[in-house]
């Protein structure tokens, strides 16, 4: 077997049942566990599945893993593992076209000959795959009807580090989605790098002992945040997990808080907008009222990252969870990405997030400069087993501490390249310095180093330049979310008019209930106050209703989407700033469905 399978298993030898991972959901407003696995039996169904695949596929052959939140799809992602085929994970599809477009894609893209799923989900996705027409046959199989138990005698392949272990399809929040290839090797030392900054080195070897840590999540599995962070992290952590569905998080945020109390969990982790999320939620809500027995007073690491983590939101949820336990030096921001399997940069257990401020034009300038009245960024820890670097993305020489860059990265995370694609792959992966250092990976996004800790200021592709200005979408979106009780979130973007001048647009989504009487035009002027008097800029607003800013799968705004939607009259404004002369049909609109 391979040595990433010799380490994960090692745990099962170790540890047998007495470390478990649990589903849980809510049901009438109360947790209930619907299941649950031991490690010993989680590794009993891969070796099923490992098996099965081993008898009717060939060595190395793509299997797409389309499943619901659950143990399922765990312990099938180990079997691929176990057989020595490659995984990919993906979301099933919806109704909507985009999805299922992206689904056929990806069958074409990475060769998809096998999909394993459930038995509820098989019939629905044959039936969409007799009708999507693939270049190829796809058969589906159910993975939880008629597996046979593995042969006593079957144990997992021998696999090189150098082999790959599953692809990872990005979101395609700037561009199309890409598989990543994620070898065997960058998942081991990715889980290392991880544990390493979740568990101290001195406690590391009591955790082989009760009591065990548990983690507590509601990513989704088919995102490297899920799926490393939340699902395979545990198990090389000897630890436990209770987590529940996306769609349960979304539809009941304080079951989040409640698997944290009742589980007693030592983690969690989320990107920005599950805690900006879980914070609306509990507006005007008694946290006693929730739970009486609510208590947070186990939770010694929160991760934040996946997106611009803000001092904000961490203050904001700090306070408001302050009265159940939550503690403020608990926060551990970091910053991954798919193409490095996940982490690059985390805060260690008990160190606590550290929060600059910095001067808003000389950022805006390419410079972090200090300033006790500047604006608020909070860092992302320290590289993790990588090697990071601040590099000029147009001349390649690496920066000086204090000056914004592109942030690139060189270790044994960094993912093989792109699946079937390699000029991307070369473009992004095999970067080298002005003074010939490298292989590097280009990352896209933008940062500093200050004191050793990375900050990380936004993506370049949406970076907005205005009158010599580099303007951060977020910047943008932050007001505008921020501007009034009747906002959510929002997409920034360039946009030419039928001359060739660019003018920022402020795509803001609304809650119509929440207006009060207003008009959709009173708010869009409050909006562009706030932007003129805080960032000094002139923007134009477009009003949506609710969830209509384009999103990815794994909940980040899509702002080219958003511009395109915009362009082609899709977004179903409720009021434009927008006239007919601008590269863009929308026309102004001033009407409000008070019924949203």
């Amino acid at each position: 077997m391979s040595e990433l399978v010799r380490f994960l298993r090692e745990k099962v030898w170790l540890l047998g049942n007495t470390r478990w991972y649990a589903r849980v959901d809510s049901v009438r407003g109360e947790l209930v566990e619907v299941e649950r696995l031991g490690y010993e039996q989680l590794d009993a169904r891969a070796r099923a599945v490992g098996a099965l695949l081993a008898d009717r596929t060939a060595p190395g052959a793509h299997v797409m893993l389309m499943y619901p939140s659950g143990l399922e799809f765990f312990a099938v992602f180990l079997g691929c593992l176990y057989a020595g085929r490659v995984a990919v994970p993906a979301p099933l599809p919806d109704t909507d076209r985009r999805a299922l477009r992206r689904a056929e894609g990806i069958i074409r893209d990475a060769g998809i000959g096998l999909i394993l799923s459930d038995a509820s989900r098989r019939p629905a996705l044959s039936e969409w795959l007799a009708g999507a027409e693939p270049e190829r046959q796809v058969e589906c199989v159910a993975t939880d009807k008629d597996v046979p138990p593995a042969p006593d005698d079957w144990s997992p392949v021998s696999q090189d580090l150098s082999a790959t272990a599953y692809i990872q399809y990005t979101s395609g929040s700037t561009s199309e989605p890409r598989g990543v290839v994620i070898s065997h090797r960058n998942l081991l030392h990715n889980l290392l790098s991880i544990r390493e900054r979740l568990v101290p080195d001195e406690v590391l070897d009591e955790l082989r002992h009760d009591p065990a840590p548990t983690g507590a999540g509601w990513l989704p599995h088919y995102h490297d945040m899920g799926l490393v962070g939340m699902l395979l992290s545990p198990l090389a952590s000897y630890g436990n997990l209770v987590f529940c569905s996306p769609v349960a998080f979304i539809a009941h945020p304080e079951l989040w808080l409640r698997m944290i109390s009742r589980y007693r969990a030592f983690y969690t982790f989320a990107p920005n907008f599950g805690y900006d999320w879980l914070l609306r939620s509990l507006k005007g809500t008694q946290l006693t009222d929730l739970d009486p027995e609510l208590d947070l007073d186990c939770l010694r690491y929160a991760l934040s990252g996946g997106e611009p983590v803000r001092a904000d939101v961490l203050g904001a949820v700090a306070r408001r969870l302050a009265p159940v336990g939550f503690r403020t030096d608990i926060w551990a921001p970091g910053y991954g990405l798919a193409e490095a399997t996940l982490l690059v940069t985390g805060t260690r257990c008990g160190q606590g997030p550290t929060v600059g401020r910095f001067d808003r034009d000389a950022l805006e300038a390419g410079q972090a400069l200090p300033a006790p009245d500047g604006v608020e960024l909070v860092a992302s820890g320290r590289p993790s087993g990588v090697d990071v670097r601040i590099v000029d993305p147009v001349t390649s020489h690496p920066v000086k501490d204090g000056q914004v860059g592109e942030i690139w990265v060189r270790g044994d995370s960094v993912a093989l390249g792109y699946l079937g694609n390699p000029r991307a792959t070369a473009e992004h992966f095999a970067a080298t310095t002005a003074d010939g250092e490298g292989p590097y990976l280009r990352t896209g996004d933008l940062g500093f180093f200050q004191e050793d800790e990375l900050y990380v200021t936004g993506r370049a592709k949406d970076l907005i330049i205005v009158n010599g200005r580099n303007i951060h979408p977020q910047d943008i979106e932050r007001v505008g979310e921020t501007a009034d009780p009747a906002t959510g979130p929002s997409a920034a973007f360039a946009l030419p008019d039928s001359s060739g001048r660019e003018h920022i647009v402020l795509v803001q989504e609304i809650r119509p209930r929440q207006l009060d009487g207003r008009s959709a035009a009173t708010l869009a002027g409050l909006i562009r106050e706030r932007v003129a008097r805080d960032l000094r800029l002139a923007v134009r607003v477009v009003i949506v209703g609710p969830m209509s800013v384009p999103r990815t799968t794994s909940g980040k705004i899509q702002r080219s989407r958003a511009r395109e939607e915009l362009r082609a009259s899709r977004l179903g404004a409720l009021h434009s700033d927008l006239v007919a002369s601008d590269s863009c049909i929308e026309p102004r609109q001033d009407t409000v469905r008070r019924d949203a």
